[in-house]
């Protein structure tokens, strides 16, 4: 059998274990989109762990996580391979957990390789952790799951592994629970492995509707602006798909559409407006015309890969003074492809506070909807004729 190998390790290498979590909005441009700080830390931490007691590493490699996959590459396509290719789904519960489809996604794509065990066989290949403590009203029986699982200090199940990682107060405490997680991941896949079996592919999986206007990603590039690539040299996506990719990773709902249809969706939704820098001046002046002052737009020139290279660049910050004469919201051109990786969440972001600043305070009305009243409805409730008021 053989599956696209886009994670950067070994083609058709098996791995202990595959973590999965809710991606946090990023602090700052500087910090690497794809990733959270303390995920990273627990990462390595428990990829450690793990490797010193296993004793098939010559066979297996030890763990995955989205943050070994390259920016450019398809990223539904690796973590799809790298789920079919692991034995313990390590899931790293929270609050945000839940309403994020892609994490939920990456769960119900690694069951999907379950469903011919027994229960009690297919739960020890999942093992949940108490990364961020639920609040009191949200009492989920995952919670509970995830302490029982390892046990361990009082410490665990009142603030979280995340709290343990970051405080150094606590690296007791924290070495105990992730010696437990490591051994279970090496007892399970070394006496009980998994069979090599296709994970369903990781998808848009179904979450609680929060009632939140789904993002709209658009392009504005020449005849076919949802094909554009500028950065087809480093991205296997689209521009838009990468963008969409990680509004759907940080849990916002997304879809992308082509230039012409985003005019009848931005009036009710944040929209993200991608602008080829080689159109000129003249040309984005006249389709920006009439655009929301909520939409968020990003001019984009790669002075390496366009024809033109410099002249382009300098393209792209003239049509940048022309969209703030225009009162959009001002986000800088970038100019190669890691300024844009870097501005993609950034820019997500921007366009959800930019919709709920300036965007339409109500929903509309639904048609035929009743419009609420004071008026009594219960025959008991009507005063009688003459009765004192």
């Amino acid at each position: 059998m053989s599956w696209t190998d886009t994670t950067g390790s070994r083609a058709g290498r098996e791995t202990y274990f595959f973590l999965s979590y809710a991606h946090s909005v990023p602090l700052s441009a500087a910090a690497r989109p794809d990733t959270d700080y303390w995920v990273s830390r627990f990462f390595q931490d428990l990829h450690a762990a793990v490797q010193r007691g296993a004793r098939r590493a010559g066979d297996l490699d030890i763990g995955f996580f989205d943050g070994l996959v390259a920016p450019g590459a398809d990223l539904k396509q690796a973590l799809t391979d790298a789920l079919s290719l692991t034995h313990v789904f390590v899931p790293l519960y929270s609050p945000n957990y839940f309403s994020n489809a892609w994490a939920v996604g990456e769960r119900a794509a690694f069951r999907s390789r379950l469903g011919l065990l027994r229960p009690g066989e297919a739960g020890r290949h999942i093992l949940p952790v108490l990364w961020i403590p639920f609040p009191p009203w949200d009492d989920r029986p995952e919670m509970a799951e995830a302490v029982e699982l390892v046990g361990g200090p009082t410490e665990y199940a009142e603030n979280g592994l995340r709290a343990l990682c970051k405080l150094s107060a606590y690296r007791r405490q924290y070495d105990v629970v992730l010696s437990a997680l490591a051994e279970r991941i090496i007892a399970v896949t070394e006496t009980a492995p998994l069979r090599r079996s296709r994970a369903a592919p990781v998808g848009a999986a179904r979450v609680e509707d929060r009632g939140d206007p789904a993002l709209v990603v658009t392009a504005l590039a020449g005849p076919d602006g949802r094909q554009w690539r500028p950065f087809a040299g480093r991205h296997v996506l689209t521009i838009a798909d990468y963008v969409a990719a990680t509004a759907q990773r940080l849990g916002l709902p997304t879809r992308v559409v082509e230039f012409a249809g985003a005019r009848d969706h931005a009036p009710d939704s944040p929209t993200v407006l991608l602008i080829d820098a080689s159109l000129g001046v003249a040309a984005v002046r006249e389709a920006v015309a009439g655009l929301p002052r909520w939409v968020v737009p990003l001019v984009v020139a790669d002075a390496d890969a366009l024809p033109g290279g410099t002249a382009w660049a300098a393209g792209a910050d003239e049509i940048d003074a022309v969209l703030r004469e225009a009162r959009f919201p001002e986000v800088r051109p970038v100019h190669g492809v890691d300024e844009f990786e870097r501005s993609a969440p950034l820019l997500v972001i921007e366009a959800r506070k930019q919709f709920l600043r300036h965007g339409p305070l109500y929903p509309q009305d639904i048609p035929g909807a009743p419009r609420p009243s004071l008026r009594p409805t219960d025959p008991s409730d009507q005063r009688r004729r003459g009765e004192d008021r």
